[in-house]
């Protein structure tokens, strides 16, 4: 579907995007006016430009003029406030994470309950916020490049994934402790780590795999600590991985140890 061109009628306009189920909250669009996001509650998926990221509860967004974006939920009950605005300069997206500036749900509980009154004035007391807003997270705020904001899940997930690595790790089980479905995390997990999840766990179980056998821990132990159904499957991914069976990685490291011995060296 090609993105959209939302014709605005007004400069300045505040709106609540709800989600009671997780799915679609806006289809891929865009519009000369710039927005700003604050997530009161849930979690859900934005692309900006193509890139893709995760805006957890008490984060916040600015997107530029013109940027093609769409938002969807990822659980259930997502509450997005929504501000659009005419900026007074060229302005970029900005990425606010939650915590870092403490005022900021105030300032967009405040312009919410200005459009929502609607006093004498409003307007332009809402107007003042939302600038208090866009200047808060243009200074504490980091563009949108997909990768930063990536980080801090990316640390989550590999940091699950290598508690589990002895245990028969499967996509469906990441998934859930990440709270995405399988589908989703699947390509998610690429775009965050560059690779598939199960090369991914692979890779992590045979490095820790070859620190184990240079430890001098058996093949079959080896293979009882990393979740391995069986020693010969262990022995078949080992070779698959590093193109040589772990009792050839084995000789090959007690070689190399024998020859550092002979010349005085350790390994």
């Amino acid at each position: 579907m090609l993105p959209y061109n939302e014709k605005m009628s007004k400069k300045l306009n505040v709106l609540v995007n709800y989600r009671e189920t997780a799915g679609n909250m806006a289809d891929k669009h865009w519009h000369m006016s710039g927005e700003m996001l604050y997530v009161f509650g849930g979690r859900a998926v934005q692309s900006v430009n193509g890139n893709e990221f995760v805006l957890n509860t008490g984060d916040s967004l600015i997107i530029a003029p013109g940027a093609v974006h769409a938002t969807t939920s990822v659980e259930d009950g997502c509450y997005i406030g929504v501000v659009h605005f005419s900026p007074l300069r060229p302005i970029e997206s900005i990425y606010l994470k939650a915590g870092i500036y403490s005022d900021i749900k105030r300032i967009f509980s405040l312009v919410q309950e200005e459009f929502t009154l609607k006093q004498k004035g409003y307007e332009l007391t809402a107007e003042g916020l939302i600038w208090q807003a866009a200047g808060a997270m243009i200074r504490y705020g980091e563009p949108v490049t997909g990768a930063d904001i990536y980080s801090e899940e990316k640390e989550h997930i590999d940091e699950f994934i290598r508690k589990n690595l002895d245990k028969a790790l499967t996509l469906e089980a990441a998934a859930t402790y990440a709270g995405y479905s399988s589908e989703y995390f699947s390509r998610l997990f690429v775009k965050m780590m560059g690779t598939s999840f199960k090369k991914y766990v692979d890779t992590l179980k045979i490095q820790a795999a070859q620190g184990f056998l240079e430890e001098g821990v058996s093949v079959s132990q080896t293979a009882y600590k990393l979740g391995y159904d069986t020693p010969s499957s262990f022995c078949r991914a080992f070779k698959r991985m590093t193109g040589v069976s772990p009792s050839e990685y084995t000789d090959c490291i007690f070689r190399k140890s024998q020859k550092l011995k002979s010349t005085g060296q350790e390994l």
